[in-house]
């Protein structure tokens, strides 16, 4: 069962620290190897649906600024599980799940961790239009109606697959 963690942040006039205990979280990662940060400064813009086929990644995701949908899409079932993380929240994605997540809000910045290198030759990108619990759910509870879901802001290579 996934949770969403949520990791006080305290705010002063110089900013903001969150201290981010991974000790804390029962995940059974004896070792990260390696810290992303994806600034996305346009709302609605879609990463995914991303996974590894010879290095699979287990991910632990942090929002730092913004907010997001993330999306998982289990490789074996199909079965997609949406959540809704702020910059207090964090979530586990384990290796066995396709993930992306659409920007809420304008400069939302996310930082995650995960336990196995990139690997280009073993990443795969599954379109999010060819998953209709991702282009209901975009289509029903989060884009404006008058907005074409040809307007989210999307790399090639995620739109069309790998």
């Amino acid at each position: 069962m996934t949770k969403i963690l949520n990791h006080k942040t305290f705010k002063d006039e110089r900013g903001s620290f969150t201290p981010v205990e991974l000790d804390k979280v029962s995940l059974s990662i004896d070792k990260w190897h390696q810290t992303n940060i994806s600034i996305n400064p346009k709302i609605h813009t879609f990463r995914g649906m991303h996974y590894q086929v010879k290095s699979p990644q287990n991910k632990y995701v942090k929002v730092i600024q913004g907010k997001i949908i993330d999306f998982f899409y289990d490789l074996k079932t199909q079965e997609v599980k949406t959540y809704e993380l702020g910059d207090q929240n964090a979530i586990f994605v384990p290796n066995s799940q396709a993930h992306g997540y659409l920007t809420l809000e304008p400069n939302t910045i996310v930082v995650y961790l995960t336990d196995a290198p990139y690997d280009p030759e073993s990443e795969r990108s599954i379109p999010w239009s060819t998953i209709p619990e991702i282009t209901d759910k975009l289509t029903r509870d989060i884009l404006d109606p008058k907005m074409m879901l040809t307007d989210l802001v999307i790399s090639e290579k995620d739109l069309l697959g790998k």
